[in-house]
């Protein structure tokens, strides 16, 4: 239903868009289903992205020609070797990114990604379409529960660890003392030790 062989959803036309309202309208009934269009097709641009995202990332560690052999499922072959040769992996596209960097230099690195891609969600991957997130990519991330608690228990560990140093510190000057009390010419000795 949605079409594959656009680079981005703003290139869908305008039939195409009202044909995918026409068969959403006709899969549901409601009343003030129109009021509601703008938000179902914002939410179907977010699945049409997640979708293309999670097709790209499949493709992200083979060679070009077991991509190009191994097509989605749902996928029409010829499709798929659009997607990946024309958009994918596409010469021009790569030429646009590096003319932009070239002739606008000051630009940072998301500003030339929002240029390209558009407007970015801070915890999607750049070029993975919208459903993939930077801690998928990374194999997960800590919770802030989690780490609140291994603070938490870090710092005991810390405590504990200068409760010890604490008690060795309190017992060698008790052990210095009566070293120094027994033999008062070695008092004079450790401290020049301590300043060599």
């Amino acid at each position: 239903m949605c079409p594959l062989r656009v680079h981005s959803w703003m290139d869908i036309e305008e039939h195409k868009i009202e044909h995918m309202w026409a068969v959403v309208t006709e899969k549901f009934d409601c009343d003030n289903m129109n009021d509601q269009r703008d938000n179902v097709l914002q939410h179907m641009r977010k699945l049409w992205n997640n979708w293309r995202g999670s097709l790209h990332k499949n493709m992200k560690s083979n060679s070009l020609h077991e991509v190009l052999k191994d097509v989605s499922i749902g996928v029409d072959k010829s499709d798929w070797e659009w997607l990946v040769k024309e958009d994918f992996l596409s010469d021009k596209f790569k030429a646009e990114i590096q003319e932009l960097v070239q002739s606008e230099p000051s630009l940072t690195n998301i500003e030339v990604v929002e240029r390209c891609f558009g407007p970015q969600c801070k915890s999607h991957a750049v070029g993975f379409g919208g459903g993939i997130t930077t801690k998928e990519l990374k194999g997960g991330s800590t919770s802030k529960a989690v780490l609140l608690e291994e603070l938490k228990i870090t710092r005991k560990e810390k405590e504990s660890l200068q409760k010890r140093i604490d008690i060795l510190e309190s017992k060698y000057d008790r052990l210095e003392s009566i070293v120094v009390r027994q033999h008062p010419h070695l008092h004079h000795i450790h401290h020049w030790s301590v300043f060599l």
